[in-house]
């Protein structure tokens, strides 16, 4: 997949070293002192047009957190999946698709005459561990 901004492979290393989710205020503090041969630390609403876009191509997972806020990863998976956060601890698993959900866009999609219809379904508890 070609890289669309210079900042691409920047913001893929940062996240690249955590298997958490983060935000893009955390994701941009962690870039601020990075020093490169390469471009300058990028701005925050780079980084946010950047992550967004990346989502958007599938590249990142994202979620939002118990407080709204909406949350990247690096996408480790080929499969389409789903998120469930731990309310407490902020621990995510990831949730194989399950047949009901498509089958519950493919309707919306004949009803509406909506054309590549997409959807995320993200599920929050508390695991086991914080019960």
């Amino acid at each position: 997949m070609p890289r669309v901004s210079q900042y691409d492979d920047v913001v893929l290393g940062a996240l690249d070293r955590s298997t958490h989710f983060r935000s893009c205020q955390e994701i941009h503090a962690a870039l601020g002192g990075r020093r490169s041969s390469g471009p300058g630390p990028p701005s925050l609403s780079t980084v946010y047009r950047t992550l967004h876009r990346l989502a958007q191509e599938g590249v990142l997972d994202t979620l939002h957190s118990t407080g709204g806020e909406r949350l990247y990863r690096l996408c480790r998976t080929s499969f389409r999946h789903h998120h469930l956060l731990c309310r407490v601890c902020g621990r995510v698993e990831d949730v194989a698709q399950a047949d009901e959900l498509a089958a519950v866009a493919d309707r919306v999609r004949r009803d509406s005459g909506f054309e590549s219809l997409d959807y995320s379904f993200e599920l929050s508890g508390v695991c086991p561990r914080c019960a």
